[in-house]
């Protein structure tokens, strides 16, 4: 799995050392990511974790299940990024909660999620993905994720419908996950982060945890995930909620 091909940054974990935003130089995922030597060696010390595909599996593709039949959409004020939200605003008093989205492998395209995506957008949320759809190169940053933030909260999304600001949440797939966890870090207009296939890796970053004070959703899929050794340990250290992991 490509969770990272840069392989530098200026963050430097040690007891103590909370840096003020989750980027890390231009490493893709952030504080909270691994480069690639350091998840070989992580993986040879962990053999079935990730021995099993965490590939997206297709899923429905049309509007979505939900209430609100939802499609794709890009704007040209927040570049670089893909919008499922729900075709027409809600009627009534209903608010759309906001979910920033990366990808697995921190891609600059979304579109292995579409349906997945589409199909939440369709019980009333917007959705802002990394990537502006199709074949795109290179990785996503923890920037990228703040600019769909940053769009939400300057008015962007109030055309789908009555957008509710009091419930934004960060989100992704492996790498993305850790992006959504660094983006996270420290911004105040996130309520709560939801990690797929993913967890920290590296036991010098896990102290950074006590600075995430909402809920974490983690979703993992038993012991061969790649995610799931960490999500143990990140339990033992996070403030953010406490739950069971089934063995």
């Amino acid at each position: 799995m490509d969770l990272l091909r840069r392989q530098t940054g200026n963050f430097k974990p040690a007891p103590g050392n909370f840096p003020k935003t989750g980027d890390d130089g231009m490493v893709a995922g952030g504080i909270f990511c691994i480069t690639l030597t350091d998840l070989a060696s992580w993986l040879s010390r962990n053999p079935t974790s990730g021995s099993t595909s965490e590939a997206p599996r297709g899923g429905t593709a049309g509007p979505g299940s939900g209430p609100y039949p939802a499609g794709t959409s890009t704007d040209p004020t927040l570049p670089k990024h893909t919008i499922y939200a729900p075709k027409t605003p809600p009627a009534g008093n209903l608010s759309l909660p906001v979910i920033a989205w990366g990808n697995g492998g921190c891609a600059t395209d979304s579109g292995s999620y579409k349906n997945f995506l589409t199909e939440i957008a369709s019980h009333g949320y917007v959705v802002i993905a990394d990537g502006p759809g199709g074949s795109g190169s290179g990785q996503t940053l923890v920037q990228d994720m703040r600019n769909s933030l940053d769009w939400a909260f300057k008015g962007g999304a109030s055309k789908f419908g009555n957008i509710d600001l009091t419930r934004v949440a960060t989100a992704g797939h492996s790498c993305g996950g850790l992006e959504a966890m660094s983006t996270a870090y420290h911004d105040e207009r996130v309520k709560r982060i939801l990690m797929f296939n993913i967890a920290i890796f590296q036991d010098d970053r896990r102290y950074l945890l006590s600075e995430i004070k909402v809920p974490v959703a983690w979703f993992i899929g038993g012991k061969s995930d790649m995610g799931y050794a960490g999500v143990r340990l990140s339990l033992a250290s996070c403030v953010c909620g406490k739950a069971n992991i089934p063995d």
